[in-house]
C-alpha cells in the first residue's frame, strides 16, 4: 500500500518562522525555510514515504465558513511588522519553489482551507495509508484505520482508537467533532454552549471520555438529568442552544456542525476535482531538477547550516532524491 505524507503547509511553515529565529544568511531570516525542508527530510528518512503532498490555505480560505458564521476567525490579529511580513512572504514563496524541484506535490484551492482539502483527499484515497502532519487538533477527526496524525506539538503519532489531549481533558478522536460542535472553539471564534468548558463537559457527561457519543446523545442526556431534578443552569443552556450571544436553539448545533465537521469538507466541486488530480495523476518531471534546487539552497544559505562533514549536503538531499526516483518511476510506468 502506498504510504503518503499529507502536510498542513501553513502550520509547518509558521512553526519554523516563529520558532527558528536564529538562522540568517546575508541579513535574511531563513529559519522557516530550513525548518520546513529539514522536517520533511527527517520524515522521509524515518518513514520512507512514497508520496508527499503539501496543502496550503488559499488567501480567501475562511469565506465559506464566514458565510455561515460571520465572526469565524475574526478574532485573529496581524502580529507581524512590515519587515517580518516581507520575510514571511519571501520564505513562503521560496519553500514552494523548493518543493517543486523536490517532486513534492502542492495543493492550494481558492476559497478552501487546507483542512478541507486534506479531508477530501483522505476520503478518496482508500488505497493509501496516510500520515497527516499538523498540530491542528481538528484534523484528528480524520483518524481511521488508514489515517494517522502526527502532532509536532506533542511529537507523537495518534492512531485509530487513540485518545486526543485537549487543554484539561483527553477524549477519543471520534468524539472531537461532537465536543467542538457543543463547546465551540475560541481560537477560531466559534461560539459553543455558554460556559460549557472541558471540565464541565467531562463532569456532566463522562461518557465523552471513553465511548462514542453524538450531539443528540448529549442533548438527550441533559434532558434526562433535568427531568431527574438536576437544576444546573448549564443543562438548560445545552437543551436550548444558549451561547454568550443569546439562545439559538438547534441553529447553533446545525451551523457548528457545518463549520467544524470534516467528514463533510467544505470544498467546491472544482476543488474536489483538483484534489483528485493530485491523487490520480503523476508528476511530470519536465523542468524539475536538483541543479535548480541546489542553486537555490546555496543562494539562500541553507547548506551552511547542514552538519559539518564532507558529504553533509549529499546526506541531506538523498531522501528527496529517493522520493524523486519513485515519482519518476510512476510517471514512466503510466506514460
Amino acid at each position: 500500500m502506498t504510504k503518503t505524507l499529507l502536510v498542513d503547509g501553513n502550520n509547518l511553515f509558521k512553526i519554523g518562522f516563529h520558532g527558528v529565529r536564529d538562522l540568517y544568511h546575508e541579513g535574511n531570516h531563513i529559519g522557516a525555510i530550513f525548518h520546513f525542508v529539514n522536517t520533511l527530510k527527517k520524515f522521509l528518512v524515518e518513514h520512507n514515504y512514497d508520496k508527499v503532498i503539501v496543502f496550503w490555505d488559499a488567501e480567501d480560505n475562511s469565506q465559506s465558513r464566514r458565510d455561515l458564521l460571520e465572526q469565524y476567525k475574526r478574532n485573529r490579529k496581524r502580529t507581524l511588522n512590515e519587515a517580518q511580513q516581507i520575510s514571511f512572504e519571501w520564505q513562503l514563496s521560496r519553500i514552494k519553489k523548493y518543493l517543486e524541484e523536490m517532486f513534492i506535490r502542492q495543493v492550494c484551492i481558492d476559497g478552501c482551507e487546507s483542512d478541507d482539502a486534506i479531508a477530501h483527499y483522505c476520503n478518496i484515497s482508500e488505497d493509501e495509508y496516510k500520515t497527516i502532519f499538523s498540530s491542528d487538533k481538528d484534523l484528528t477527526q480524520l483518524i481511521s484505520d488508514k489515517v494517522e496524525v502526527y502532532s509536532p506539538n506533542h511529537r507523537k503519532v495518534y492512531k485509530n482508537g487513540d485518545i486526543i489531549p485537549l487543554k484539561d481533558i483527553s477524549i477519543p478522536h471520534y468524539n472531537v467533532t461532537t465536543f467542538k460542535i457543543l463547546s465551540g472553539d475560541k481560537s477560531d471564534n466559534i461560539d459553543g454552549v455558554h460556559l460549557l468548558g472541558e471540565k464541565t463537559f467531562a463532569k456532566l457527561f463522562p461518557e465523552i471520555l471513553d465511548k462514542a457519543v453524538s450531539v443528540d446523545d448529549i442533548i438527550q442526556r441533559a434532558e434526562e438529568l433535568q427531568s431527574e431534578g438536576d437544576k444546573r443552569k448549564i443543562l438548560e443552556s445545552i437543551i436550548t442552544g444558549k451561547t454568550k450571544r443569546g439562545v439559538l436553539g438547534d441553529e447553533l448545533f446545525d451551523i457548528n456542525k457545518k463549520v467544524v465537521d470534516l467528514s463533510h469538507p467544505m470544498i467546491s466541486d472544482e476543488g474536489k476535482e483538483e484534489v483528485e488530480l493530485y491523487y490520480t495523476e503523476e508528476l511530470d518531471p519536465e523542468g524539475r531538477g536538483y541543479q535548480n534546487l541546489m542553486r537555490m539552497m546555496m543562494k539562500d544559505g541553507i547548506f551552511k547550516y547542514l552538519p559539518k562533514q564532507d558529504d553533509g549536503w549529499v546526506d541531506f538531499l538523498t531522501p528527496f532524491m529517493k522520493l524523486t526516483r519513485k515519482e519518476k518511476k510512476r510517471y514512466k510506468n503510466k506514460n
